[in-house]
């Protein structure tokens, strides 16, 4: 069933962890780029307890464009940026675009990724690596096998409905049904801290109910400069341990649902 929703503003979150190296590249896509697309944009920047000069890039950055900072003070994890840039988000936005900070993202992809969830064809659109014309540019051997990987094992063991890329950071979710999420969970609603979060924010989605859509992308991981923070065995130790939390979980049925103000204000009630 189709849940348009109408699409002012635009949060976009960017968990940064000693990204001082790909960052400015990065803010200055999104600002030349969602500037010229049909809504308000601000850039949310978590700043996971970096020790270059991301928080001050952000900062400087903030002066000539839509821009919020929000630092940890010490280094928490991916799952930790993400749960901070979502819960910052949805109360900006009546959408949330999540996007590496290493400028391996387009946000040319943006405007369509809104675009379907103003339409009401999906709660979470994924820039899927795994979706005909997709292309992948420059990413480790073994990396491109861990996604794979994780496709394979989760078509057998827990499917989501049109969903094949389950570890991809680049993802626009309806507000509303973060929202429901954070309503149903608490303010925590992620455990892991490493690049699992991924799969397990996916399958907490799915938990709720939340309709997802691929669409086709390119993967620049060849533009990257900073190195990467994935440790590929722990992430495979942590997308089972991320299984077997989902595994007995029923799918929640479909409730009426309130506002974005409504839910906004329900769920800051509770804080």
């Amino acid at each position: 069933m189709k849940t348009p929703t109408q699409i002012n503003e635009v949060a976009i979150v960017l968990p940064a962890y000693n990204e001082e190296k790909d960052l400015p590249t990065l803010l200055e896509n999104i600002r030349s780029t969602v500037s010229t697309m049909p809504f308000k944009y601000t850039v949310v920047v978590v700043d996971d307890g970096s020790q270059d000069r991301t928080a001050e890039i952000a900062l400087e950055y903030a002066k000539t464009m839509p821009l919020k900072l929000v630092k940890h003070e010490v280094n928490k994890g991916l799952g930790e940026g993400i749960q901070t840039g979502l819960r910052e988000g949805w109360l900006i936005g009546d959408a949330v675009v999540v996007m590496d900070a290493d400028n391996t993202h387009n946000p040319i992809y943006i405007q369509d990724m809104v675009k379907i969830i103003e339409q009401g064809d999906a709660d979470v659109v994924i820039a899927s690596r795994f979706q005909a014309g997709s292309v992948v540019q420059g990413v480790p051997f073994f990396r491109q096998v861990l996604s794979w990987g994780c496709f394979a094992m989760m078509k057998t063991l827990l499917p989501y409905r049109n969903v094949r890329d389950y570890s991809t950071g680049f993802r626009a979710y309806r507000s509303l049904t973060l929202g429901r999420l954070i309503k149903k969970t608490g303010p925590k609603f992620l455990e892991e801290s490493s690049f699992a979060c991924m799969l397990e924010l996916l399958l907490s989605l799915r938990w709720v109910g939340a309709r997802a859509i691929e669409i086709p992308y390119t993967l620049r991981y060849d533009l990257k400069v900073g190195v990467s923070k994935m440790r590929i065995m722990r992430t495979i130790r942590r997308y089972f341990t991320v299984i077997g939390r989902y595994w007995a979980k029923d799918v929640l049925p479909q409730a009426e649902e309130p506002s974005l103000h409504e839910l906004r204000s329900q769920v800051r009630g509770r804080a």
